[in-house]
């Protein structure tokens, strides 16, 4: 039995709400601790301190028997996410040793830490959501090229950008450009962590991305139960 421990928030299953695979029904593997600090994040209980107890909120668990979890889903689509689950790629890699290699395994991350080659082996599908400026965090600590690159040339990765302004558009799709994303891989998709905001903005990102030639996606999760954790 493998004594490699995770930080863990939570697991659980719905159906992937966000990006390419929207409305796949999948088990949901979120770990603990972020590099980031999004003031609008809606997983602030995975990073923020402050506001939110640690030792309530992160359970450390060996691989062994968070695989045995998720193998109990009955699922063979798993997302993980976080947080940021490129901060424990060393357990994430010892983790996927454990499930099946049919299994088809998506990470969402925000593109600052460039995969290792043992865990990107074994990832089929990487959601690459890179913060703009509206995120609140500094550049310098949000835009890593190296690590968006190394992502990028995995080729099985998509560029998922959270806006809520027409220069925040503008942003994104000069980020893509930069990067020289494929474009048929990059996304647009509101910042909403409610009911209000995704009616609110969701028309106004959706004709952007048609106006754009660019892909849309919305926050099913967030439309179907608000924010509720767990779903």
């Amino acid at each position: 039995m493998s004594g490699v421990e995770l930080k863990l928030s939570e697991i659980f299953e719905s159906i992937q709400g966000e990006g390419p695979t929207a409305g796949e029904p999948c088990v949901f593997l979120r770990l603990a601790m972020c590099n980031l600090h999004c003031r609008w994040c809606d997983t602030k209980y995975t990073w923020d301190w402050k506001n939110y107890d640690y030792d309530r909120e992160v359970r450390l668990d060996t691989v062994t028997r968070i695989a045995e979890r998720l193998l109990a889903a009955r699922r063979s689509r798993l997302v993980i996410t976080g947080g940021e689950p490129l901060m424990q790629q060393d357990g994430l890699a010892e983790l996927l040793t454990l499930l099946p290699e049919s299994w088809s395994v998506e990470v969402e991350t925000n593109g600052t830490l460039p995969p290792q080659p043992r865990l990107s082996a074994r990832v089929n599908q990487w959601n690459v959501s890179p913060k703009l400026a509206n995120g609140g965090d500094p550049a310098a600590a949000r835009f890593r090229p190296a690590a968006l690159i190394a992502l990028r040339d995995t080729r099985r990765a998509f560029l998922k950008l959270v806006v809520e302004s027409e220069a925040d558009v503008e942003a994104a799709l000069a980020l893509a450009k930069d990067l020289d994303w494929p474009h048929e891989r990059v996304l647009l998709m509101p910042q909403a962590a409610s009911r209000a905001d995704l009616l609110k903005r969701g028309t106004f990102v959706a004709e952007q991305a048609v106006r754009r030639g660019v892909r849309y996606t919305s926050r099913l999760h967030v439309q179907l139960w608000g924010g509720r954790r767990g779903v």
